[in-house]
């Protein structure tokens, strides 16, 4: 079976093939759960071909999850419960449909609702696809809102996330579920697995769900002291040190929210100047490699990465990051300044002050 499909990154995707990768049952069956873009459909033939033809193991318990005797038995249940919310969606009940929309722009990647409310799902369907499904539309997401007694909206709520053409991707519920059925239901978010990567210290990415924002790698959660040596931290760190300790709390008690990564990345203050920052992010199986020139402030990236490079020969000293990044500044403020200025005065007062570059050849 090919599990190498349902893996986000198409970086990761293809190193994991490189290296022919063999994924143990929980793994495949996780990796198929994290997929955003395969039907919930095509999930469900990928687990049930995993009950046919793999063999089946347990899970120990795990800080946020319940002890799996069988796997088997888990995914059989798993799909059960995903198959009876979605019937409990579609039926007709005392309840409302909204819509909202993922909307996928440069620089904008962000829900927006739609604003209308629809009796049933097949009205709010029929309203969508005649009138809302739009290019920048990447991916839509239906209510259900529950009511009491037909007028008081209570917390409970089902919904659905499809793309354009409203295949089934994910559900997710409030207060629709049982304890024991919820616990089901966040089974695979109280896991944590460490899958190999090609990526390196200093490496400029992007988050698969940010694709316009370069970020400079620092570390992964999978990385132990080996690797973290490797990629030039210091033996002498107490992060290196306690590198072990950490990955086997991981191991054994991790769920998705330890699937993280450390990176650097350029955001804007309130007067809109861009500053250096650094976090821990969320999750590293989305991790791509960026394409794209650095342009502008984003040039400041490549001079950080170049400051943590994994071969320390390599690196360049903190004086020449700091005057590097100083410069790029400054250049920036004056290629703003200039088109400012281009923009308000006529070409003739920049010229009797000298402010307008005459092409060569020119007149």
């Amino acid at each position: 079976m090919n599990i190498f499909r349902f893996i986000n990154s198409k970086d990761i995707r293809r190193y994991l093939r490189e290296i022919q990768y063999q994924f143990t049952v929980p793994e495949a069956a996780f990796l198929i759960y994290m997929s955003r873009i395969v039907p919930l459909k095509e999930k469900f033939d990928a687990w049930q071909k995993i009950i046919n033809t793999m063999p089946d193991c347990s899970l120990e318990e795990r800080l946020n999850m319940k002890a799996i005797p069988s796997f088997h038995r888990f995914l059989e249940d798993y799909m059960a419960l995903q198959k009876k919310m979605l019937a409990c969606f579609y039926r007709k009940e005392q309840a409302i449909y909204t819509i909202e929309f993922f909307e996928k722009e440069p620089g904008k990647y962000d829900w927006v609702d739609l604003g209308l409310y629809f009796p049933d799902y097949q009205t709010a369907v029929s309203n969508l696809t005649e009138n809302w499904l739009e290019d920048d539309v990447e991916k839509i997401r239906i209510t259900k809102h529950y009511f009491a007694d037909g007028a008081t909206e209570q917390e409970k709520k089902l919904w659905i996330e499809t793309d354009r053409q409203l295949n089934v991707l994910s559900l997710g519920e409030k207060d629709c579920l049982s304890d024991s059925e919820s616990g089901t239901a966040i089974t695979f978010e109280g896991m944590w697995f460490s899958f190999p990567t090609p990526f390196h210290r200093g490496d400029v990415l992007i988050d698969q769900r940010a694709p316009d924002s370069p970020i400079v790698l620092q570390d992964i959660s999978t990385w132990g002291q080996e690797e973290l040596l490797r990629n030039g931290f210091s033996g002498d760190a107490p992060f290196v040190i306690n590198a072990e300790k950490r990955l086997e709390r991981c191991r054994r008690h991790g769920d998705t929210s330890d699937m993280n990564y450390c990176a650097y990345y350029l955001a804007p203050d309130r007067t809109g100047e861009d500053h250096l920052y650094s976090d821990i992010f969320w999750s590293y199986l989305d991790l791509e490699r960026y394409e794209k020139p650095l342009e502008g402030e984003a040039k400041i990236l490549s001079v950080v990465a170049g400051g943590i490079l994994p071969d320390r020969q390599k690196q360049a000293d903190v004086e020449l990051v700091c005057n590097a990044v100083l410069l790029i500044i400054q250049e920036e403020q004056c290629r703003k300044l200039r088109k400012w200025m281009e923009e308000i005065y006529t070409k003739e007062s920049l010229e009797a002050l000298g402010l307008v570059k005459n092409s060569p050849g020119g007149e």
